[in-house]
């Protein structure tokens, strides 16, 4: 969960809110995400992508600036379920391939680096993958790093990290989010000014990585405010989300199209968040429930602080003192999420956790919780809650932990460090080796 518990939580006192919204996996702003970057470069100009055109093989002649944050394989090993109809309302364009039954999807969130250096740092972290057993990585691309100017396309230090880890067969899940300011719209009435131009980014990516990237996750915590320049609207990531998809089935139709995580909290102030599970109703809810055609997989990120897999408020809560008296603390937010999907008729399609985690001792203001949970706790809270989903809920086809490397990139000052599953010298901490070991399909 790419939520930045730090800038909120100062709102929430300075609003007297008495629920913050919380972040299980990770923080949120730009510097919180899964990818690290370095050398800056021009972006070489590209004309618009042609939705019948070939995917684009050629690498531009930039060098390049930062790499996406997120990241997750996909091509193979994708997840059961079939596209719903919309319940209601006017018809929309249904996908041509449903997501085929089969492996579960076991996933890293990864910390990469695009630049011209990071191909050690990129070998050691697919090995790390490789070694885990796990068949699946996510990180993100910036859209704001991707495409700087309209038109005006970066693609190499994408391109890099695909190469790395398609070359190993890792399946890849990439999060498309950080809209450029150019594309923002000014009047602040609707998040872009023109949603026609994200279907061309998506068609251009979907196109270029074709069989490569098997997923494209929409966005990230869309109902936190500062994703989406400044206000929450289920009408905002609704029409987002078509675009997307029109341009992800037009550049790649095998491709997956997964509903943006969002973050677990209880807020509901436009200005900051929308308490995930009211958002999730609504835009359910929204145009006579179309954006059930929009999307392939569910995706969401649950958050956990300091309270074991098993645990719930308000029925079981947790014994740790803090974070523990509402639902959005827990792991098993994803049951009450899915029981929204029911009430909706979406049922047929599959869920992926696409961030969650627990943190251990943690330096980063926010996050004292992490104090309450060991190392060995940790490594025992993520394999039960392998086990959970694998034997109590069907509905889940893929899970992504949160996260296998940040700590080899930041400082242990840096929130990410400590929710790593390896030390800073790639050796493993007992969450990776836990995992690693644990039996798998």
């Amino acid at each position: 969960m790419r939520f930045d518990t730090r800038k909120v939580l100062a709102i929430f006192a300075v609003l007297l809110l008495l629920l913050p919204a919380i972040v299980a996996c990770g923080g949120g702003d730009d510097d919180d995400d899964p990818t690290a970057t370095t050398s800056g470069t021009t972006a070489t100009e590209t004309a618009a992508p042609d939705s019948t055109a070939p995917a684009d093989d050629s690498t531009p002649e930039s060098d390049a600036t930062e790499a996406p944050d997120d990241d997750e394989p996909a091509a193979t090993g994708t997840t059961g379920g079939t596209s719903q109809e919309t319940p209601t309302g006017e018809s929309a364009p249904q996908p041509t391939v449903a997501p085929a039954g089969g492996t579960f999807a076991y996933g890293w969130n990864v910390a990469m680096r695009g630049d011209e250096g990071g191909s050690e740092h990129n070998a050691q972290t697919s090995t790390a993958v490789q070694e885990s057993g796990f068949n699946w990585v996510r990180f993100q691309l910036e859209w704001q790093q991707f495409e700087r100017a309209d038109n005006e396309w970066d693609p190499l230090p994408i391109d890099r990290l695909v190469d790395e880890f398609a070359a190993k067969d890792i399946n890849i899940l990439i999060v498309v989010a950080k809209a450029p300011e150019w594309a923002l719209d000014p009047s602040g009435n609707q998040f872009l000014a023109d949603y026609s131009q994200f279907t061309e980014l998506m068609t251009f990516v979907s196109q270029r990585y074709a069989g490569r990237v098997g997923a494209w996750e929409i966005w990230n915590e869309q109902n936190l405010a500062y994703e989406v320049n400044g206000t929450v609207r289920v009408s905002d990531y609704a029409e987002l989300l078509k675009a997307g998809f029109e341009g992800v089935r037009a550049g790649d139709p095998n491709a997956l199209v997964v509903f943006g995580g969002l973050t677990p909290n209880g807020v509901n102030d436009p200005s900051i968040a929308i308490d995930d599970l009211t958002y999730l109703t609504e835009i359910y809810q929204y145009n006579g429930g179309e954006i059930a055609s929009y999307f392939d997989v569910m995706g969401m990120h649950v958050s956990s602080t300091h309270n074991p897999p098993d645990t719930m408020w308000p029925d079981n809560p947790s014994a740790e003192e803090g974070f523990n008296d509402h639902e959005s603390f827990y792991f098993r937010r994803a049951e009450q999420l899915w029981d929204v999907m029911v009430v909706s008729g979406d049922s047929g399609k599959p869920v992926w956790i696409t961030e969650f985690g627990w943190t251990t001792e943690n330096q980063a203001e926010g996050y004292e919780y992490g104090v309450n949970n060991t190392e060995q706790e940790v490594a025992d809270y993520l394999v039960r809650s392998y086990e959970i989903a694998r034997s109590e809920w069907k509905w889940v086809g893929g899970m992504f932990v949160w996260t296998l490397n940040w700590s080899t990139l930041v400082t242990p000052e840096d929130e990410k460090y400590a929710w790593s599953a390896l030390n800073e010298d790639w050796s493993p901490r007992p969450a990776y080796e836990a995992l690693r070991d644990m039996p798998k399909n």
